[in-house]
């Protein structure tokens, strides 16, 4: 399955937006209003954001966060899985919910990000993997860099 960030969008409605914030309740996370006004910047943003993009969203910017404050919440939020990093070519980084486990296609020259769902059909080389190594997997990232199909055709 292949999603287009550019195309479809990430976004969740108010009402899907409350069940993840009361599912998060009856897991145990603490949600202090920094926490949960960065996830709704990301969930309302369709799209992976820089940091700098949330900082200026209108969820964290109601709630007067500090940059220091933005990024503690990025980083606790990536523990505990629900917030995913990209990391693009230099150092620019990207943040989304992770919501499913998912890869990525990444455009290196207009930066379209493409999500892919095919883990079905790494489960056997994971299982190669940990049998030949003894090395036991807990999850995996996997990054596809090149050009999307319009980039490529400019490139032609």
């Amino acid at each position: 399955m292949l999603l287009l960030y550019a195309t479809q969008s990430q976004y969740m409605s108010k009402s899907e937006f409350q069940e993840l914030i009361s599912s998060l309740k009856c897991r145990g996370c603490r949600l202090s209003g920094g926490r949960e006004a960065l996830l709704q910047a990301l969930a309302s943003a369709g799209k992976p954001l820089t940091a700098a993009a949330i900082m200026r969203s209108a969820a964290v910017k109601k709630a007067n966060l500090d940059r220091a404050t933005v990024y503690r919440a990025l980083s606790f939020w990536e523990k505990e899985g629900l917030v995913e990093i990209l990391r693009l070519e230099g150092d620019e980084r990207l943040y989304h919910l992770n919501l499913h486990h998912h890869h990525h296609l990444i455009c290196t020259a207009c930066k379209k990000i493409a999500s892919l769902d095919f883990c079905r059909s790494l489960k056997q080389e994971e299982a190669m993997i940990a049998k030949q190594t003894g090395f036991k997997i807990q999850r995996h990232t996997l990054e596809f860099y090149g050009l999307c199909p319009e980039c490529a055709q400019k490139n032609n």
